[in-house]
């Protein structure tokens, strides 16, 4: 494989959502006494990749669809259309051995670790039974492949024999993540894998991954809604808004030269030391419903420069420079979204 094909290539993935109906339910849709079940369009139109070895930040509100990417991205979930390509070749035509070595190599570390955990196993089962089932590591050597993936996360190897329930959520994660390890992965989707856990202890577990990364020469999809986290982690950025991908960066620019007025706006209500006496307040209005999204640009509603445009016509993701991507109507020279920039508060953008 070329070095310059990416990984992971996600290429105008839809991914839609509609509840299923009981006999009951059909019938009384049938006369007239109940509606159609409504669709919800959790990703419309995405596309993305992912070179080998880089870390991609994913980034939005809550129900923007972060999630569901990441699953369609690991196989979980079929899209409704696109393609999603692992090494150049498209993940939903792989079969047999192939589909399964895929499986194996992408692995996913889940938000909360308690319910992603079986409580009626011990920790040397949950990591170990994986490896064994494929044939990875016989049996017989299933204790010292656990223990050395336990010190390996920085747990106590002595502690194979303990429930998850006799951990704390830190290590619980830890497990989660010798999991995700025990089966040789070359990919790691983290969903909002740290935002369970207290401060303190998500510095360690992202500050685990980062050492991980380097040691196993691992590409990570890192999904969350903490910036700050975002920026220390990852190599690039990506921005999306309900169901869509806004702006897309390395970490650099995406901090320093926000573009789209809704990366911007997130980048004005983070925290920091040298803005004291700053007011903070959320972006204006709330995100709409995935079941009924706005025509033209989804942001339009809750953005403060939105033009007649914006309502009926949605915005193509376009290159601002080589690789920082952005799906805005501001004008071709991008010199309004500077001005934006200022209005919003937001240091070093620029065009």
């Amino acid at each position: 494989m070329s070095d310059l094909q990416p990984m992971i290539e996600v290429s105008n993935v839809i991914k839609d959502f509609r509840s299923k109906t009981d006999l009951a339910e059909r019938l009384a849709i049938r006369v007239g006494l109940a509606r159609e079940p409504g669709t919800v369009h959790a990703l419309d139109d995405v596309s993305l990749t992912i070179r080998r070895g880089e870390v991609v930040g994913l980034v939005g509100e809550s129900g923007c669809g972060k999630s569901t990417f990441g699953r369609v991205v690991a196989g979980m979930l079929p899209a409704t259309g696109g393609v999603v390509r692992r090494n150049g070749r498209d993940i939903t035509a792989l079969k047999g051995a192939e589909a399964r070595a895929l499986r194996l190599a992408t692995q996913i570390i889940f938000q909360d670790p308690m319910s992603s955990l079986n409580p009626r196993k011990k920790v040397l089962d949950i990591i170990g039974e994986a490896p064994v089932f494929h044939g990875l590591v016989p049996r017989s050597g299933m204790r010292a492949l656990v223990e050395d993936l336990m010190a390996k996360v920085g747990l106590d190897p002595a502690m194979t024999n303990r429930y998850p329930h006799q951990f704390s959520g830190g290590q619980r994660q830890r497990i989660g993540i010798a999991r995700a390890l025990a089966v040789n992965p070359d990919f790691l989707i983290c969903d909002e894998s740290i935002s369970a856990l207290d401060v303190s202890i998500q510095a360690q577990v992202i500050n685990l991954l980062v050492r991980l990364r380097e040691e196993l020469s691992l590409t990570l999809l890192f999904i969350s809604h903490d910036l700050s986290v975002v920026r220390y982690i990852s190599d690039r950025v990506v921005i999306m808004y309900l169901g869509r991908v806004v702006e897309s960066a390395p970490v650099e620019q995406i901090f320093g030269g926000a573009r789209h007025p809704y990366t911007q706006a997130l980048l004005a209500e983070i925290p920091r030391i040298d803005r004291r006496g700053h007011h903070f307040a959320t972006v204006k209005g709330e995100i709409p419903s995935p079941m009924h999204p706005p025509e033209g640009c989804h942001f339009h509603p809750r953005c403060p420069f939105a033009m007649e445009r914006c309502r009926i016509e949605r915005p193509a993701l376009n290159h601002a420079s080589p690789d920082h991507t952005v799906a805005c109507h501001l004008d071709d020279g991008f010199g309004r979204i500077e001005q934006n920039a200022g209005a919003l508060g937001v240091t070093g953008a620029k065009t």
